[in-house]
């Protein structure tokens, strides 16, 4: 008899145990807020969400370093609208006919202007190159002439531009002399090109009243 009662006092005590974890865990149950028993299935639905999107995304970094997606559907939507906007031919400002030719006239007119100049320009060019003989150069004399051969006076210097514009040297040739060529208002002269004494000019030259100098003949 003493084993039974063992037996059932265990039994017991095991059946008041569970029953007291039981009432535990209904009481737990009962306490606890629903926001817990709901967090389950809030943790199932992005993931559902999730399975919906497109698998593939084009990530753009914004002005503010935020990430923003955007399908690449709508990617090549708008890359295929640019190409079409560059396609599309610029609209050119309206051109009037008649101003353009205008234009062209006042160009055309410009050019031959500036050939005529420059025909011109050669024209007096050769004209200057080309030996003054038998012809006055001008003189800034007045009054009664008397012939100088002081070098650096007026006079001087004005049988110095005959002598140079009726052989086409220039400043720098050499002056061998000039002297009295015969009579009051006549010289005589011997030149040659800078650093050329072989070459020598011989220039007889002669007064004209109020005209100045002239060259009556070149000797080479």
């Amino acid at each position: 008899m003493g084993r039974y009662n063992k037996k059932e006092k265990s039994t017991k005590k095991r059946n008041v145990v569970l029953f007291s974890a039981l009432s535990a865990v209904l009481l737990a149950l009962l306490f606890l807020p629903k926001d817990a028993l709901l967090m389950g299935n809030e943790e199932e639905e992005p993931a559902k969400k999730e399975s919906k999107e497109p698998k593939h995304k084009v990530v753009k970094l914004q002005p503010d370093n935020e990430s923003a997606y955007e399908d690449e559907e709508e990617s090549s939507e708008s890359s295929q609208a640019a190409k079409e906007e560059e396609q599309e031919p610029s609209q050119e400002i309206g051109i009037d006919p008649e101003k353009e030719a205008d234009k062209k006239e006042k160009a055309k007119k410009a050019e031959e202007e500036k050939k005529e100049q420059a025909a011109e320009a050669k024209k007096k060019e050769q004209a200057a190159s080309q030996p003054k003989i038998n012809e006055p150069i001008g003189t800034s004399q007045t009054g009664t002439h008397t012939s100088s051969y002081e070098e650096g006076s007026v006079d001087w210097n004005e049988k110095l531009k005959a002598i140079r514009l009726a052989t086409g040297l220039d400043e720098n040739m050499t002056v061998w002399k000039i002297a009295n060529g015969g009579g009051p208002q006549k010289s005589v002269a011997e030149v040659s090109p800078d650093g050329k004494p072989g070459e020598r000019y011989t220039v007889n030259l002669e007064w004209v009243d109020q005209k100045g100098w002239k060259v009556t003949s070149v000797k080479k």
